[in-house]
């Protein structure tokens, strides 16, 4: 599936939270793996923090990624998309293209 995003933020607070659903790691797991507050944590993926460089960093390095692939707009697994959207913590406003 690809996704069409209206600004780099949003990208990066969507890929965040799908390779965290990827991982199959909760909120708060994501959060004290990267020694960051649960509340912290849960601002980055609502959009109202942006985390710095070297937060995304360590974001990425628990994420098993690299900095870099947060900013990427790969395909993505459709049931990976299925599970966020029924998330009931899911509220991110992206425009879903099928290629």
């Amino acid at each position: 599936m690809k996704m069409q995003f209206d600004s780099l933020k949003d990208l990066l607070v969507f890929n965040i939270k799908y390779y965290r659903y990827l991982n199959n790691m909760s909120q708060e797991l994501l959060a004290e793996l990267c020694s960051f507050s649960p509340r912290y944590m849960t601002d980055i993926e609502r959009g109202l923090h942006c985390p710095t460089i070297n937060k995304i960093e360590e974001i990425a390095k628990v994420l098993k990624l690299e900095a870099y692939e947060l900013f990427q707009n790969p395909l993505r697994d459709k049931k990976i998309i299925d599970l966020m959207n029924k998330s009931r913590q899911y509220n991110q406003k992206i425009k879903k293209v099928e290629i």
